[in-house]
């Protein structure tokens, strides 16, 4: 048996993310696990798809056991984004790899650039602080500091959308001390984020805006199980936007107290201090817009704003996943799943109202969450709340 993990958002599941699977497979694997982002993901938005939907499509795309990454990670900083999901994986006691795509699809050249990385940062703290000072972002400062040391050719790789979530799961990989090994293969998608495509295949990003601007165009780009998935829940009211949370996003960013605030992850006093100042804009536009610098990502502050509507706090994110949270499996995923419940040190279950009773800090996670599909709810045409999240009854890869 050889277990292959994936890190994923699959929002939504593309030809990209199939091709992914299908080479892990080929590759060996006889078992995929699937860490899913929760509603809520990395750069600081609302899933199209809700996690359940999402987990159901990575099953028939070919993972065996697909287990939600807690929202407090899956809405984090690359790093801790990486983190969460490495140590969730290491709990379960099954892994024996984890997957990923990059543009270089050599895992000795993402060696050589997560060493650079890690050198640099600590070795060049103080220069990394004195960019930041200037105004550069720490994703900037960090990459100036590496273009300086090693040149442009390792900088460029390094910044390429493609490579940098590589990077991070391998530096987590490093610090969390991992059992299991990494592998990765050529991403055979277009860049990151980018509205441009190659053959089939177009980024999440693309899918995502040919949905939203009510066009069929996504559709060569997806499996047909996807569009059909996502015609059905546009149908149905239950694709969900940003746009619909503005008002709530307003609201909540106009009553936030300072000491709520400075209690965010990832939260400065400095950038506290430009959200107060912005807190009278009249559109979330408006507002991220006022709030925007050189120093900070979008993707950082539209994450401020999700932790604030959720009520995320910091303190989780220096906790491991305290809980593997099952979505859907496979025939082979229950399979997969007898044998984690017997080598896994976390609790594996597929109710969240069971996983909150096995300790504190299972509960504060559990808490988390109803928080996060509370407010996942508001952003669907027809409401929903976390009732979803708590009646769930997962069977062979759907909701029931």
């Amino acid at each position: 048996m050889k277990v292959s993990a994936i890190i994923c958002e699959y929002n939504p599941l593309h030809n990209g993310h199939v091709h992914h699977i299908r080479e892990t497979r080929r590759a060996g694997a006889t078992h995929i696990v699937a860490v899913l982002s929760s509603n809520f993901v990395q750069r600081g938005d609302v899933a199209l798809l809700s996690k359940f939907d999402r987990a159901q499509l990575a099953v028939k795309a070919g993972a065996d056991l697909v287990i939600e990454l807690p929202t407090p990670f899956s809405c984090a900083a690359a790093e801790d984004y990486a983190t969460g999901a490495v140590r969730l994986l290491n709990a379960l006691g099954i892994v024996n790899e984890l997957s990923f795509g990059s543009s270089a699809g050599d895992i000795e050249v993402i060696e050589l650039l997560t060493e650079a990385s890690l050198s640099t940062t600590e070795i060049y703290g103080e220069r990394i602080a004195s960019r930041m000072k200037a105004g550069d972002s720490y994703p900037a400062a960090v990459w100036e500091v590496v273009r300086q040391r090693y040149g442009n050719q390792v900088a460029g790789k390094m910044h390429d959308p493609n490579n940098l979530l590589a990077i991070e799961y391998m530096k987590a990989i490093h610090k969390t001390g991992a059992s299991f090994k990494p592998f990765t293969i050529p991403r055979r998608c277009v860049i990151h984020d980018s509205n441009e495509t190659q053959g089939n295949f177009a980024s999440a990003t693309f899918v995502r805006n040919s949905v939203m601007n009510c066009d069929m165009n996504y559709v060569g780009f997806v499996p047909p199980y996807t569009a059909r998935m996502i015609e059905e829940r546009i149908d149905q009211g239950k694709t969900a936007t940003l746009r619909r949370l503005e008002r709530v996003a307003l609201y909540r960013m106009r009553t936030i107290t300072e000491e709520e605030m400075m209690a965010l992850p990832d939260m400065t006093e400095a950038l506290c201090n430009r959200f107060h100042a912005a807190r009278g804009s009249a559109t979330l536009e408006a507002l991220l817009a006022a709030v925007k610098t050189r120093c900070y990502t979008m993707s950082r502050i539209r994450r401020a704003v999700m932790g604030a509507m959720i009520g995320i706090p910091r303190e989780l994110l220096k906790t491991a996943p305290p809980y593997a949270r099952v979505l859907a499996f496979s025939d082979r995923g229950r399979e997969l799943m007898g044998i984690a419940q017997k080598k896994s040190s976390i609790p594996i279950h597929t109710s969240l109202a069971r996983l909150r009773e096995e300790s504190a800090v299972c509960n504060a996670f559990v808490k988390t969450e109803e928080r996060a599909s509370d407010v996942y709810g508001l952003a669907r045409r027809e409401a929903t709340s976390s009732e979803e999240d708590f009646r769930a009854r997962i069977i062979k890869g759907s909701l029931l």
